[in-house]
């Protein structure tokens, strides 16, 4: 009897001594990645400041008349606005997308090491995979679709009990977090559903058991029901392409590195890539022979799931970019998780080396971010603050690409103007009709439409419509809109400045 409450208190000590060993690895991941984050005024993640402002515009909208605007109370997509809202009522402005994509890198890494813990995955795998939190959508601010992921694992567990325990417990837990998934975003909703037919499919699922769960979807499944043809209806009554469109399958697999690091210029984002997949390949590898034992089948499927969901589904539907590509990070991060760790002579040695791996790719970003605020933001914060309160503010960027930072990283900083000082500019998220606040009629712009994609298409003509003029541009293209006899400078800094509208 002694022996047996001495070997059940050892094995409980060990347990806690993981579980502590696994908390203070998660604590230091989180302080590197939330480190960039939180010194860098302007985070280099496009959407965000759209996001930000449908906030302001929902206490305008809340607070005064109704008109322009209506709050989508029952719409997707919501749930990340809870937590921007939260922020906005306990911080500064200037601190709210900082705290919200603090929060999502966290939440990440808590999902991260919450599933490898109950799956029991190596430790190493759930430090490298901490990497995918700088994902592609991370750049482009898919805010929404990015704090699904944690919902996901919630619902991965859930769905990956036993269905032959079920409990009314559990059935609730499902119902409520097939909600989350509609909240956090469409696409998750829709991937959470596939998910639950595909799991059920390879267990060959008693029909009873099958059913049982099918109920838990029907009150999100309705909701959604009534949501999507009021999306696609708006979408395309407001001119978006809303047909689904597919590129090559060779362009669609190359653009995958890019998907899962392709955030900052040079070799950073192919470092991360081979290093995943060494750990892949070294995995497979050596534990070739017992495989089959030896590799977490629930993980490994949810894995294979996305990596589907990449390969078929369209580069973008409904207006929405990256439709397919977006979900490679989250295939790579379930599909690491799923192998055992490579076997090497000193354990100790390769955990070494993963926290290493995270160290080394943490002050490369910072490095990055450092140079994206103080050369390509040079003079934009000047300009935000020159902007008087309520005005209508026309957004130009000429530059559009940064020798630091992938894709379009100035693409909606012109929304910050809304964001700090209320007003209009010439494009806001309330035309998506996804968010959380939209136009109530169909607003049709009187001056060139597209002008946040295409700053080169500007017209004098649009100047009518607005009071100043916040122009990233090189400092010969500047001096080219200084000779516009309807603009003064308000700055005088490159690559961005403030110029007013003469009338």
């Amino acid at each position: 009897m002694r022996t047996s409450f001495h070997g059940r208190f050892e094995l409980r000590a060990s347990v806690l001594s993981e579980v502590k060993k696994k908390a203070l690895i998660a604590s230091g991941i989180v302080l590197l990645t939330v480190l960039p984050i939180l010194l860098t005024p302007f985070p280099p993640s496009a959407d965000l400041p759209q996001h930000i402002a449908q906030v302001r515009l929902f206490l305008e909208t809340l607070n005064g008349p109704p008109d322009p605007y209506v709050i989508l109370w029952y719409g997707p997509d919501n749930l990340v606005y809870f937590f921007l809202l939260l922020f906005w009522i306990v911080l500064p402005v200037a601190w709210v997308g900082r705290a919200i994509l603090a929060l999502i890198a966290i939440l990440w890494i808590a999902a991260i090491f919450v599933l490898g813990t109950k799956r029991d995955s190596a430790i190493e795998a759930m430090i490298l995979v901490t990497m995918l939190v700088f994902n592609q959508a991370f750049y482009w601010g898919f805010l929404n679709f990015l704090i699904g992921l944690p919902v996901f694992v919630l619902w991965f567990l859930l769905t990956t009990r036993a269905r032959e325990n079920s409990s009314w417990r559990l059935q609730v837990g499902l119902v409520a977090v097939s909600f989350l998934l509609y909240a956090s975003h469409a696409l998750w909703l829709a991937a959470g559903v596939g998910w639950f037919f595909f799991l059920n499919v390879l267990r060959r699922t008693p029909v009873k058991h099958f059913l049982l769960g099918m109920t838990a979807l029907i009150p999100a499944g309705i909701v959604s029901l009534f949501w999507f043809p009021f999306l696609s209806t708006a979408r395309a009554g407001a001119g978006y392409d809303v047909i689904p469109r597919w590129s090559g399958l060779f362009d669609r697999l190359s653009s995958c590195i890019d998907a899962a690091f392709g955030g900052i210029w040079g070799v950073t984002g192919m470092a991360a890539f081979l290093v995943l997949y060494s750990w892949i390949g070294f995995s497979v590898w050596q534990n070739r022979k017992r495989l089959a034992e030896s590799v977490d089948k629930d993980l490994l499927a949810a894995g294979l799931f996305f990596l589907t969901i990449v390969i078929l589904a369209p580069d973008k539907y409904m207006s929405t970019i990256f439709f397919n590509s977006r979900w490679f990070p989250v295939a790579l991060l379930f599909l690491v998780l799923s192998l055992p760790a490579p076997t090497v002579k000193r354990r100790p040695v390769l955990l070494s080396a993963s926290l290493a791996v995270i160290v080394v790719s943490s002050l490369v970003i910072f490095s990055a971010w450092r140079k994206y605020s103080r050369e390509d933001l040079s003079g934009f914060r000047e300009a935000i603050d020159r902007i008087p309160v309520s005005s209508r503010v026309l957004g130009i960027d000429l530059v559009k690409n940064s020798d630091t930072i992938r894709g379009r990283p100035f693409l909606q900083l012109f929304a910050y103007a809304q964001v700090f000082k209320g007003g209009t500019v010439n494009f806001s998220f309330a035309e998506h009709y996804s968010g959380l606040v939209a136009y109530r009629e169909k607003r049709t712009a009187p001056w060139t439409p597209r002008l946040e994609w295409y700053g080169e298409r500007f017209r004098s003509e649009d100047l009518q419509w607005f009071d100043f003029v916040l122009a990233n541009a090189s400092v010969a293209e500047h001096k080219l809109v200084l000779e516009i006899k309807e603009l003064s400078p308000v700055t005088f800094t490159s690559p961005w400045r403030l110029y007013r509208v003469n009338r």
